[in-house]
C-alpha cells in the first residue's frame, strides 16, 4: 500500500554554520503510528525504517512512503533494519528471542532468515561491511556476547564460535535503542559498545569477529548507563553517545570520542544535552545525535556539541543534503542541510 505523508509544519529550527544550515521539519505520518527505532539510509532518497507491531516503511524518493505490514509480525519489535537498495532489506526483532526477515522485492514479501528462541537471547543490533558480509549481536549468554554472522547478504546466518571473545562484566550488555550499538568499519573491523556494568567498554575485532580486544571508556557506567550508539567518520575518528536513560537530563558521561581507531576514548569538551540514543554523520563530517532531550549537532568530530531543539526522537540518519528522524508513536521529522 502506498500513501503520501501529510506534511504538517510543526516547527522550523535553524542553525547556521560555515558550510551548512540545518532545518528540521516535523511531519505527521498518516500511515503508521507505531514507534520506530530501526532507521537506515541507502542514499539521500532511499530510506527504510522499522518498529513496533512489525511495521516497516520505505521511500525511494524522500517523499512518498510505502507501508509493509504482515499480521504474523504484529508481536515483533523490529529494532534494527539494514537496506542494500530499494528492493532488498533485512529487519531484526529485539525482545525475548529474535526473528530476522529479508525482502528482495521491495517489501512485497518477506522470508525468515534467522530465528533464535534461546533463553536469555536479546539482540541489540546488526551492521554490514558490504552487501554480503554482516554481523549481529545479542546480550551475553554465559558471560559472552552471542554473535552471528552472514556471508551471503543476510540470506543465512551462523553463530560465531570464538573462545577469544572477552567475558562480559556483571550486568554488562548492549542496548537496542536504535540498533547502532554495533558498527562495521572498513573491510573487516567491527565495534560493539556496552553498558550496564561497572565499566562501559568497547569490544573491537579487526578480522570480522575471529579475535577480539576490549577497551575501557569514560562513558557513564552502571545500571541503565553506557554506550547506546556509535559511529565512525573514518578508520580513526569515532563517536559514541548514551548516558543514562533513567537520568536522561544528566550530561555525565553521555559521549566519548576517539581519534585512534577506538584504542582510547575521551570525553568531549562540550557534551550533548543529556541522554542520547543515536548518533549519525555525513560525508561533510557533520554529526547529529538525538534522544529524550532533543537533538544536538557537532562540526568538530564530536568534541563540542550545540543544542538544536528539545524535540525528542529515537533514531537519526543524515546524508549530504537530507536526513530523517524517527521516534515514538509514529513521530518523524525530515532534516534539510542547506
Amino acid at each position: 500500500m502506498k500513501s503520501n505523508l501529510i506534511y504538517i509544519l510543526c516547527f522550523f529550527i535553524f542553525f547556521s554554520c560555515a558550510e551548512k544550515e540545518i532545518k528540521i521539519t516535523s511531519v505527521k505520518n498518516n500511515i503508521s503510528e507505531t514507534s520506530k527505532r530501526g532507521l537506515f539510509a541507502v542514499n539521500e532518497n532511499i530510506i527504510w525504517t522499522s518498529g513496533t507491531k512489525g511495521i516497516v516503511l520505505s521511500t525511494s524518493n524522500n517523499k512518498e512512503w510505502n507501508k509493509f505490514e504482515d499480521t504474523t509480525f504484529a508481536a515483533l519489535d523490529f529494532r534494527d533494519i539494514h537496506a542494500f537498495n530499494k528492493k532488498e532489506a533485512i529487519v531484526m526483532s529485539s525482545g525475548d528471542g529474535c526473528e530476522m526477515y529479508k525482502t528482495k522485492d521491495g517489501g512485497v514479501s518477506w522470508k525468515k532468515v534467522h530465528e533464535n528462541k534461546t533463553e536469555g537471547i536479546f539482540f541489540d543490533g546488526m551492521d554490514f561491511w558490504d552487501d554480503k558480509n554482516g554481523i549481529a549481536f545479542s546480550d551475553p549468554i554465559n558471560n559472552q556476547f552471542y554473535i552471528i554472522t552472514t556471508t551471503d547478504g543476510g540470506n543465512t546466518w551462523k553463530k560465531l564460535y570464538s573462545k577469544k571473545i572477552p567475558e562480559t562484566l556483571k550486568g554488562e550488555a548492549g542496548f537496542a535503542a536504535s540498533g547502532t550499538g554495533i558498527v562495521c568499519v572498513g573491510d573487516s573491523t567491527v565495534y560493539i559498545g556496552t553498558g550496564g556494568g561497572k565499566i562501559s567498554r568497547v569490544f573491537i575485532s579487526y578480522n570480522r569477529g575471529l579475535t577480539w580486544a576490549v577497551v575501557n571508556t569514560p562513558m557513564r557506567s552502571g545500571e541503565a548507563s553506557g554506550i547506546y550508539s556509535m559511529v565512525f567518520l573514518d578508520e580513526l575518528n569515532g563517536v559514541a553517545v548514551g548516558g543514562n536513560y533513567l537520568d536522561s537530563a544528566s550530561i555525565e558521561g553521555n559521549c566519548v570520542i576517539t581519534s585512534d581507531g577506538g584504542l582510547t576514548w575521551r570525553l568531549p569538551k562540550i557534551p550533548p544535552t543529556g541522554y542520547m540514543s543515536c548518533v549519525a554523520y555525513n560525508d561533510n563530517s557533520i554529526l547529529i545525535c538525538t534522544g529524550r532531550n532533543g537533538i544536538d549537532v557537532s562540526y568538530d568530530k564530536g568534541n563540542t556539541w550545540k543544542h538544536i531543539t528539545d524535540d525528542a526522537y529515537y533514531s537519526c540518519v543524515i546524508n549530504e543534503d537530507y536526513g530523517w528522524l524517527t521516534g515514538k508513536e509514529g513521530k518523524m521529522a525530515k532534516i534539510n542541510l542547506e
